[in-house]
């Protein structure tokens, strides 16, 4: 048997059936031997599973992250390949770290644009394996204390408007007030697209207004 194609295949599997111990983080084998580990057995609980394919943890029961490396932003297509199949194939929240370096800054943006925008899956930048780690064990605090009892609590998921907000901050020269300003008149990123550069003007300004409409006339051209 090839060896190395079974490996390929495993590693593209999807578990939905994790179940991760409240104050633990299910951490693929893949990360044994790294910082990231042992800061993280520092500040939380890691449990190691071999089997955990295309998915690097598990903060909770609830949410999946798939780690990208500075050399992953760089390699865009087969990373978003990547995402898509996060996203389609996993009952949970999906998240993506990713490396945000001086190499990486283009790309970052690239695949936070598409991630957030097109599959609405929250690009999260880490400076460094410890930074991820020392984030992963937040996800775990917060996300567990939302539900304490899962047959009596709820989870609520983010409103829209986190992931709206998120997508229109990687925009180069929109802030928070233009970004506001936005949120105020539309419910979701595909009427912003399809907005009128005039609509646009009248909202944010004429600097501004141009800025967003060309932006999302760039990104429609390039997703075709």
């Amino acid at each position: 048997m090839n060896t190395s194609y079974f490996t390929q295949l495993t590693a593209e599997v999807i578990r939905k059936d994790v179940r991760v111990p409240v104050g633990s983080v299910m951490v693929s084998e893949k990360w044994a031997d790294t910082e990231l580990l042992t800061v993280l057995k520092k500040v939380g609980h890691p449990i190691l599973s071999h089997d955990l394919g295309l998915v690097d943890f598990y903060p909770s029961s609830k949410s999946a992250v798939l780690y990208a490396t500075e050399a992953d932003l760089i390699n865009e297509p087969i990373l978003k390949r990547k995402i898509v199949k996060l996203r389609k194939n996993n009952c949970k929240s999906s998240y993506v770290f990713a490396e945000l370096t001086e190499a990486s800054k283009v790309h970052y943006d690239n695949i936070q644009r598409f991630s957030v925008m097109e599959l609405h899956v929250p690009v999260l930048p880490v400076t460094s394996q410890a930074d991820a780690a020392e984030l992963l064990t937040r996800m775990e605090q917060v996300q567990n204390s939302e539900q304490p009892n899962p047959f009596l609590v709820k989870w609520r998921a983010p409103p829209p408007s986190t992931t709206m907000a998120a997508a229109l901050k990687t925009i180069p020269g929109i802030g928070d007030v233009k970004v506001n300003a936005l949120l105020k008149e539309y419910n979701n990123l595909k009427s912003i697209s399809e907005a009128t550069l005039a609509d646009l003007t009248k909202i944010l300004g004429a600097a501004a207004g141009s800025k967003v409409f060309n932006f999302f006339r760039r990104t429609c051209h390039d997703a075709r």
